[in-house]
Parts: C-alpha cells; sequence; structure tokens
C-alpha cells in the first residue's frame, strides 16, 4: 500500500504540472474566467490564471435560467464562478451536472443549494457518498502533496532570472497557498438526481440531453449533448492534452470514445483545455489509449511491477499529437490502475 501511494503522488504532481498553469488569491483582482462563446447561449469557463479552479466549466444559458457543468476544485473557486457569470447573464443557475465524481471538477458542488438539481451518474453519487477524503484516496494525496508542490514553486521562483516568468510563479505559489486553504471547507456533495444511461432536459426551445456512453475516465462518466447547436462536452473522457489515467478503465475508454463519435457535434469542450472542432482529437486519443494499454498488458504479463513498467512505456510515437511527451516513461498512477484492472481489483471502483 505504501509503494502505491508513493506512484499516486508521482502522479499527481506530474497532472498537477500538466493542468495547474497559474491560479491566483482567493479576491483575485481580475476575472478568473474567460467566457468563450461556443454557440449561441453556450461557453466555455475557461480558468485566466488568477484563481484555481482545477477544470473547465461548460455554461449553457437558456430561455429562462442556466445550466453548469462541472463545479470546479473548490467551494470557493463555484462561488467566483457564480458571481461572474453576471457578466453573461443575469439569469438564476437552475441545473448542475457532474461529469464525474473527481474533486476537480465536484468539490464546488456544494455551493449549488435548492432549488438548484445537481445531476450526476449513479456511480458518481456513490462515490460523492463514500470516502472521497479519506487517507489514501486521490483527493487527500493530492493535498499531501500540495506542500512540497508550494515549496518547489517558491524555489524555482527564487532562481528565475527572467522577470515575467518569475512574476508567473510568483503568482503560482500565492495561488496554491490560497487553494491549500480554500480546500478546508470541502463538504463532498452528490447529485441530488441520477441516471444511469441517459436524461433529457428541455428548456425553451433548447434540447440538453446527458448521455452515459460507457466507462471511460471513470466508470460513471457523463458527456452533455446539444444536439441542436452540435456541442458536446465531455468532461476528462477528452482533454485538451493527456487525461489523468487513475481511475480509467484504458481498455474500454476507446469503444466508449466510439460512441461519442457517433454523436452529430462540432464543437468539444473538454475538461481541461481549449475547446476545439472536429473529431480529429478523437482518432489521437484512441490511438495513444490503445497503445500505452497494450504495452503496459505486455509488461503485466512479464511480471514487471507498476513502477518499473512505468518507466519502459515508451509513447514518443504520440508526441505530435501531445507535445508534453518527450522521452519514454508514463505517469505510474496509470500504470498501477491499469494493473488493477487486468487483474479485476478495479471492477467495483
Amino acid at each position: 500500500m505504501r509503494t502505491r501511494l508513493m506512484l499516486l503522488l508521482v502522479g499527481i504532481a506530474v497532472s498537477a504540472l500538466v493542468f495547474s498553469h497559474g491560479h491566483a488569491q482567493t479576491q483575485p483582482s481580475q476575472a478568473a474566467h474567460r467566457f468563450q462563446p461556443i454557440a449561441p447561449g453556450v461557453y466555455s469557463a475557461i480558468a485566466t490564471g488568477t484563481l484555481n479552479v482545477g477544470s473547465n466549466s461548460c455554461v449553457v444559458v437558456n430561455q429562462d435560467d442556466v445550466l453548469i457543468v462541472d463545479s470546479h476544485i473548490s467551494p470557493e473557486s463555484a462561488r467566483v464562478l457564480i458571481r461572474e457569470l453576471k457578466s453573461i447573464t443575469d439569469k438564476p443557475v437552475r441545473f448542475l451536472v457532474n461529469t464525474h465524481f473527481h474533486f476537480d471538477h465536484a468539490n464546488g458542488n456544494q455551493v449549488f443549494t435548492a432549488p438548484v438539481d445537481i445531476i450526476g451518474h449513479e456511480f458518481t453519487r456513490r462515490k460523492l457518498l463514500g470516502d472521497v477524503l479519506a487517507k489514501g484516496t486521490i483527493f487527500a494525496e493530492s493535498l499531501a502533496a500540495l506542500p512540497n508542490q508550494i515549496e518547489q514553486l517558491k524555489q524555482r521562483a527564487a532562481a528565475e532570472q527572467d522577470a515575467a516568468a518569475k512574476a508567473r510563479l510568483d503568482q503560482q505559489v500565492r495561488v496554491q497557498q490560497a487553494y491549500a486553504d480554500q480546500v478546508k471547507e470541502v463538504k463532498p456533495t452528490p447529485p441530488s438526481v441520477t441516471l444511469n444511461d441517459h436524461m433529457t432536459l428541455f428548456r425553451g426551445d433548447r434540447e440538453i440531453r446527458l448521455i452515459h456512453l460507457g466507462r471511460a475516465h471513470t466508470a460513471g462518466d457523463v458527456v452533455v449533448f446539444l444536439p441542436k447547436e452540435r456541442v458536446v462536452c465531455t468532461g476528462d473522457m477528452l482533454v485538451a492534452g493527456i487525461s489523468n489515467l487513475s481511475d480509467g478503465y484504458v481498455n474500454e475508454w476507446p469503444d466508449t470514445v466510439e460512441k461519442l463519435r457517433a454523436l452529430d457535434f462540432t464543437d468539444v469542450i473538454p475538461g481541461h483545455g481549449e475547446p476545439w472542432k472536429g473529431k480529429e482529437k478523437l482518432d489521437h486519443w484512441q490511438a495513444y489509449l490503445r497503445d500505452i494499454w497494450q504495452q503496459a498488458s505486455k509488461l503485466h504479463d512479464q511480471k514487471v511491477p507498476a513502477a518499473e513498467a512505468a518507466k519502459r512505456i515508451d509513447m514518443t510515437a504520440h508526441k505530435n499529437h501531445y507535445p508534453t511527451i518527450t522521452a519514454p516513461g508514463v505517469a505510474p498512477i496509470g500504470v498501477v490502475r491499469m494493473y488493477d484492472v487486468m487483474e479485476r481489483r478495479a471492477e467495483q471502483n
């Protein structure tokens, strides 16, 4: 177990470097979100770097109300999102959809009180009613790693000679320090309305489909599909880079993405990173998943421990599509998870 936790910490640190570009103080001096229009009344809420929001949110402004997809990494970031929504609409938030249970997407749930309905998969509700804050969970281990992450940022800032780069690092230090305080108030709040495979909301003339296509990033991924606008919000089933595999079903994920491809969409709002158009990136991600699963399976069959396998797996064939890949080796947390799936230790997770 101790080895597993160490691997989790390493993987979390890698994820933080990939997705935590710059964050900020509890009361930022500038907006924490950039609301990028995707279709009439549909926005991707993307962090500007002045607050740790953890993930993207999707905002759907309907005839009389608003639906938000994902509540961010802390209650404070959710409150800021609600406040900054006033820059695009004065309509009330009526629905929050959880694409999955991970803390960077659901830790703001508690801010969305009645009459807001929080909607998610049955699996997501079960996980958020469980021990997501307990010692050994990915959230708890991420918090345990936070002091070291902050100290490393301080050291990098102190050594940085370029003034602009130093300012960015100083901001990241301030933001992560603020985040360490903000998460102390987290109270896991599960969906109050659940679905198993699909649900459709009709708000004025807008149709909003909530769909569980299969296991992928977690066992309870939900995508939000707007058929008229041809927009899909994917959570971490798709991100702009390489998604975290720590709770994934890598063997099933490509088939789930194939079901996603069958939907008639043009615009993708991912769980992290900038939105994009088209389906070409689905090909890239399916290829990556199939390759890493094949390599991990071979090493597993050879009885190579997960930590060593993580060093040996070579994904550089995909570096043209994923520039963060610069050498062989992958995050150990993903290999631990794949081994668990192969050995059927993850079937009920």
